[in-house]
């Protein structure tokens, strides 16, 4: 893309890719793309950022990443002195606009809102939220931490960040939320800083959950908010043995045991996850792909693992060989896409393949069959995916749903199943176990001002109406994830409206993860037509040295 076969180049783009979803294609069609160009004015080669979308405002939000380590060669690179100050950007899908948000509201983040990388993010695009979970700032994240160590010296975030453009406010709010100190039976371990994971938003209850999977925690006790060098190293996978989840509705934290039919899948990072409810939301499966078991050894994974609610029950579901990481995922009825990311070898010792894919940026795994086809089907778009054969061996029902096993094997705090399940009726309130890191942040509401448009931003031409409407969705929808500064649209036509460490110098660490969306015409208690995903931002290696592609002629 953009260079000639045969030649290597370190390779960056600043313009917006878009795939129609609106016919069927494989993954060695280049038809389906086109592309927009981004203005000089808008930030370029942010990796391990942050992509949310909202359908009140039919707008994308940009927030956290840092700039590429890439030469100044790269359309992507920015010598450090030029680095700007951290902010959050919008896309107007209408317009195909950039602009730089400056009017809304912020509570809880401090006298600066910093920019978050290798953060897990999800939208809750039915309440038009959107959350960025932890994560850090490096050196190339913002002008002030231009004199951190490169690529080793971090400062850890605290707190889950929430972007609420929902009607119910005025102008777009941003809040943090703190995190518990700790979390579960183990009092003396800390519940953070953590980096790496994926979170997916299930609509569950009132307003839905949050759930975290994977990623990495710190070894050592780490404090929030102060440079640590080294920080790259002595970083531990999270075990899958458990998942923490955040009640939307009332603010409560839980973590909760897994369970394995038979196995339970190792720790690992740099995962992506969606979730796929049943057609009669008996049960809500998370899909988790591939990823990252150990950074030193270059071992990773191209196993797709499926984590069942409310059983919370771990089902491998596909396997083959070779490793997968820093890739985003996208559900599309039956169609699931998986876009970017590194390939690994094997046989060459578990290190980065150096030569482009055979095929074009979204390869296609059917949910039907449970396997990789190379085509995606149009038609299937419209069809709300079945439960894996595999799953329905061990929850029941049947691949339409039905599951007659409705609860884990055990609660890890009995008040998570009225969460769970909203037709109980819980006997007392619920006094939570925990402290939170800040128990009480509280700025006051600031942030005056208007959006600053950048200069030959958007034309506004016809394009724009054919974007569509729901980030990485069916219904008019879009997927948008980043290769340094390359924007994948993935959109349909058809109706648009609502809807690291020192030697992990190959290895990017990058959260990807996926939410399940509803229409806003459905409810929680019922499922809809189709399924829709959020953008979700795609890194590349974290060293300056960073690897050189051998483009496929």
């Amino acid at each position: 893309m953009g260079a000639s076969g045969g030649s290597s180049h370190n390779i960056g783009y600043d313009q917006l890719l878009v795939l129609d979803l609106s016919q069927n294609f494989t993954n060695q069609d280049t038809f389906p793309y086109s592309s927009i160009l981004k203005s000089p004015d808008v930030p370029n080669g942010l990796i391990e950022g942050s992509l949310w979308y909202s359908p009140a405002t039919r707008k994308i939000y940009q927030l956290g990443g840092w700039f590429s380590f890439n030469s100044d060669t790269d359309p992507g690179f920015m010598q450090l002195n030029d680095i700007p100050e951290s902010a959050i950007w919008e896309f107007d899908i209408d317009l195909e606009r950039w602009s730089k948000l400056t009017d809304f509201n912020y509570t809880g983040v401090g006298t600066k809102i910093d920019r978050p990388g290798a953060a897990a993010y999800c939208d809750a695009p039915a309440l038009n939220k959107s959350f960025v979970f932890e994560g850090y700032v490096q050196q190339r994240s913002d002008h002030d931490y231009i004199t951190y160590d490169q690529s080793s010296e971090f400062k850890f975030l605290e707190g889950m960040l929430v972007l609420d453009t929902s009607p119910a406010v005025a102008r777009p709010t941003l809040t943090n939320t703190s995190v518990p100190v700790s979390l579960g039976d183990n009092k003396n371990k800390p519940f953070g800083p953590r980096m790496n994971g994926a979170m997916v938003h299930v609509p569950i209850g009132d307003k839905g959950i949050v759930v975290f999977l994977g990623g990495q925690v710190t070894v050592d006790p780490t404090p929030y908010g102060i440079p640590k060098k080294g920080a790259n190293a002595g970083n531990d996978n999270i075990q899958n043995t458990f998942v923490d989840i955040y009640d939307i509705g009332t603010g409560y934290w839980f973590r909760q045991k897994t369970f394995g039919i038979p196995d339970i899948p190792s720790g690992r990072s740099d995962i992506c996850a969606v979730v796929v409810p049943a057609k009669d939301n008996s049960s809500y499966n998370i899909y988790m792909v591939a990823g990252v078991e150990n950074y030193a050894t270059y071992i990773t994974s191209e196993e797709i693992w499926v984590l069942s609610l409310p059983t919370f029950q771990w089902v491998l579901v596909h396997t083959r060989t070779d490793g997968m990481y820093g890739h985003t995922y996208h559900v599309v009825g039956e169609n699931l896409l998986i876009i970017g990311g590194m390939q690994t070898n094997k046989t060459a010792g578990g290190t980065n393949v150096k030569s482009c894919s055979s095929h074009m940026p979204a390869e296609i795994f059917d949910l039907v069959s449970q396997n990789y086809t190379g085509i995606f089907n149009a038609e299937g778009a419209n069809r709300q995916a079945p439960v894996p054969s595999q799953v329905v061996n061990a929850i029941g029902g049947t691949v339409d749903g039905g599951a007659y096993k409705t609860s884990p094997l055990e609660w890890s705090d009995t008040w998570l199943q009225y969460v769970m399940n909203p037709a109980l009726t819980a006997p007392a309130p619920y006094n939570p176990p925990y402290e939170l890191v800040i128990p009480n942040k509280n700025d006051t509401p600031s942030g005056n001002g208007t959006a600053t448009e950048p200069s030959g931003s958007g034309s506004g031409s016809n394009k724009g109406a054919l974007i569509g409407g729901v980030v990485g969705g069916v219904v008019g929808g879009l997927i948008l994830i980043t290769l340094i500064a390359i924007f994948f649209i993935v959109r349909r036509k058809k109706r648009r409206e609502a809807n690291r460490q020192s030697t992990q110098s190959q290895m990017s660490e990058m959260p990807g993860g996926s939410s399940y969306v509803y229409d806003k015409k459905h409810s929680y208690g019922v499922p809809p037509p189709l399924m829709q995903m959020e953008p979700a931002e795609l890194p590349v290696p974290i060293a300056a040295s960073e690897i050189e592609i051998t483009l496929a002629a």
